[in-house]
């Protein structure tokens, strides 16, 4: 018996890309599980290196796994720490917990917690860099351009120096229009956005453009580095690039970044030379005086 050629594959579902426990690097102190709310999940860990002069300039991390897996413990970032950073990585509500808008919410409660006791761990919010990969990348964007949106609880003058955003979805409508062409499934039942919406992403766009950081671009923004893989089937590189291209319409400074032979949360992202380039951009962005 053949297969019928003009019958497509059908798409998979996005079970998570496999990558190991990342190690604290030696001379680090953990505080772990500092809670900001009632949920197991609305809590952060802190990360502190020993020998770095405080107070310390922090990168704040938001997870990775299609708002549906992982946890805090998921960090992407653990290089900072080796460059006189401290780092925090902040848990948040998965959709199977709650529906949006509980993730931004929750992201936003964490920074919001973590302002008001950075001098309890000698930490300088005032060069804070934002961080995230993939749903990370998505909800992290969000605490910094959606800060006009009574529903999401935003952070009263919040002003990080920079996002990093990395692999991440910016246009929830253009990815559900352009679904075809992916291999993943996004729109389906089985889908986190279905998930996260609560119904057919297809039949609720106006819930896609309020979840869509592209929607909140704002000449305002502090500046961006933007990476994507070429090879990456969860979340199409052209995400990335789309938002970059707004973000620089807007007067945003942006970086965008396609990285050769790297899929969805490749190693390639965390080890030299993209992570060299990576501290870099976030060096130099806390270092600039605020508003410059």
């Amino acid at each position: 018996m053949t297969s019928d050629p003009n019958t497509a594959s059908p798409r998979r579902v996005h079970t998570g890309t496999p990558i190991p426990e990342p190690e604290v690097p030696a001379g680090v102190e953990v505080i772990r599980d500092v809670a900001f709310g009632p949920h197991e999940r609305q809590s952060y860990d802190v990360y502190l290196p020993h020998d770095a002069a405080r107070p310390l300039p922090v990168v704040v991390f938001f997870h990775p796994g299609a708002w549906t897996r992982r946890d805090k413990r998921a960090v992407r970032t653990m290089f900072v720490l080796e460059h006189g950073f401290a780092l925090v990585s902040i848990g948040y509500r998965l959709a199977q917990h709650a529906p949006f808008p509980a993730q931004i919410q929750d992201a936003n409660a964490g920074l919001r917690h973590l302002i008001e006791h950075a001098d309890t761990y000698g930490i300088d919010t005032t060069r804070m860099v934002v961080a995230g990969t993939s749903a990370g990348a998505h909800l992290g964007t969000l605490t910094v351009l959606a800060k006009d949106v009574p529903e999401f609880a935003p952070v009263p003058g919040f002003n990080p120096r920079g996002m990093v955003a990395i692999y991440g979805a910016y246009d929830l409508p253009d990815m559900i229009a352009n679904q075809d062409e992916m291999e993943i499934d996004h729109s389906g039942p089985d889908s986190a956005l279905a998930l996260m919406i609560g119904g057919d992403p297809a039949e609720h766009p106006e819930a896609l453009k309020q979840m869509s950081p592209q929607t909140y671009v704002r000449p305002d923004a502090p500046p961006f580095y933007v990476l994507h893989g070429v090879e990456d089937i969860v979340l199409p590189w052209a995400q990335s690039a789309d938002f970059a291209a707004s973000l620089a319409r807007a007067g945003v400074a942006v970086n965008f970044e396609t990285v050769q032979g790297a899929g969805h949360g490749h190693e390639l992202f965390r080890t030299a030379p993209v992570s060299d380039r990576i501290m870099a951009f976030i060096a130099d962005v806390a270092s600039r005086k605020s508003g410059s």
